[in-house]
């Protein structure tokens, strides 16, 4: 028998860690799940080449991509949001047939979506905390509100939670994840948000990023892709990989993106210069919004690098996640800003000296007993930074060994969310044949 399961909180693939995060959890519910027929729910779903249907999110219906290229609120939109959306899905569940007459079409497959799933799934990420007025908090708790209405089991895939600025975003985070049957946080961080919410400790399992199961390409595909990239790769030469950040494009509210983009470049220049080595500035997002494109801040940092062009190398076109984290592989240090592009070359042995703009990377990074080399983005300068990458060349093949001795652990629990979920959903189905 078919089992319907919604994922939401699908972003783009345009992020090669979100793509990643789809991507497996695809593969973990249709291994665990007999049947599953799954649907996403995404924000940019011309993006998405992969397995399951798709319909919009509710993101697409209420922002746009304009506003210094962070996007725009579409406010009539936002007012007509809760009525659009739960009268059809309260007329759904007490007559069994949706009213639709005050809900705009564009709106209706993703409702009928929820209608008809047996499950609704969240996928992993990072999205439940506060951000500007509140509004996206507002709209990503609202898709599993949506669930709940419409009385499907909520299961929430490894998440990072929080900070939370306001009493009201901890009440309405407490109200909602109450109601969830699955809660599964990737960092001791987010228990302890969750706990100041007013959410037990029994209430939440954590379990390492999923991305830590996800399966880069193999060696002679990914040196396939771009024969530049191969030649530069192949020189024999150290080599450092950097992921940048636009990160006072997307968060007005961050002062420090000229001191961070000159540390980058600082930390660039004495790469090939006291190491003798090469640098390449990867992509791990590039869209959808101009603001969220990694590109923007690796250009600048590159013209810094001018003079030393012939060894540097900027990556500009988009990569496929697994030929990027098979790229990553055939690095020696990567400086990530990027928390996925981290987690995708520590999965291949590849020491990496993180920068974090938000919790999440603090706690991943914790995790794995490596927190010496994180420093915060709005810590960064070419001092501290120089300084951190020469320690940790000097100690690559201490950290090496570190990574390897704890990886198989945790990729084998990042494969668990899909057997876990499987098997409260069945428990769950059991308790519903007895009881009827």
């Amino acid at each position: 028998m078919t089992t319907r399961i919604l994922l939401i909180n699908v972003h783009s693939s345009c992020n090669a860690g979100d793509a990643a995060l789809t991507e497996v959890t695809l593969e973990q519910l249709q291994a665990n799940i007999p049947a599953a027929k799954i649907t996403l729910s995404m924000d940019d779903p011309a993006s998405h080449s992969g397995d399951g249907a798709v319909v919009e999110s509710l993101f697409t219906w209420i922002k746009q991509p304009e506003g210094g290229g962070r996007g725009r609120w579409k406010l009539a939109s936002l007012f007509w949001l809760a009525p659009g959306t739960l009268l059809p899905i309260l007329t759904a569940r007490i007559s069994g047939r949706p009213f639709f007459r005050l809900t705009p079409p564009a709106w209706r497959s993703t409702l009928n979506a929820y209608l008809q799933a047996d499950l609704v799934v969240s996928k992993p990420g990072g999205f439940l905390y506060s951000s500007g007025l509140g509004l996206s908090l507002l709209v990503s708790l609202y898709t599993m509100i949506l669930a709940l209405a419409a009385g499907k089991p909520l299961y929430l895939f490894p998440q990072s939670i929080g900070p939370f600025r306001r009493g009201w975003e901890r009440w309405l985070v407490r109200q909602v994840l109450s109601r969830a049957r699955l809660i599964m946080v990737r960092e001791e961080i987010s228990i302890l948000e969750l706990a100041a919410c007013g959410l037990s400790r029994e209430r939440v399992q954590l379990m390492p990023d999923v991305a830590f199961a996800f399966r880069g390409a193999p060696p002679a595909e990914a040196a396939a892709w771009r024969p530049d990239l191969r030649s530069f790769i192949e020189s024999r030469c150290p080599l450092l990989g950097i992921t940048a950040i636009n990160w006072g494009a997307q968060n007005p509210t961050f002062q420090h993106q000229e001191a961070y983009e000159s540390a980058c470049a600082a930390a660039a220049r004495y790469f090939i210069e006291k190491i003798h080595g090469r640098v390449i500035f990867f992509p791990q997002v590039w869209g959808p919004f101009e603001a969220q494109d990694d590109r923007v801040s690796a250009r600048r940092i590159a013209r810094r690098l001018a003079d030393l062009k012939s060894e540097v190398l900027l990556v500009d076109d988009p990569v496929p996640p697994r030929i990027l984290k098979s790229l990553y592989g055939r690095l020696d240090i990567l400086i990530g800003s990027r928390m996925h592009s981290n987690i995708f070359a520590l999965s291949e042995g590849v020491p990496v000296l993180a920068i974090g703009y938000q919790p999440k990377t603090a706690g991943i990074i914790r995790m794995m007993g490596l927190s010496e080399w994180m420093i915060p983005i709005q810590e960064t300068s070419a001092e501290t930074l120089t300084q951190k990458l020469d320690q940790l060349w000097q100690r690559r093949q201490e950290v090496r060994e570190h990574i390897r001795g704890i990886f198989p652990e945790l990729a084998a629990g990042a494969g668990e969310p899909g057997r876990l979920t499987a098997e409260d959903y069945a428990s769950l189905q059991r308790g519903n044949r007895r009881a009827g």
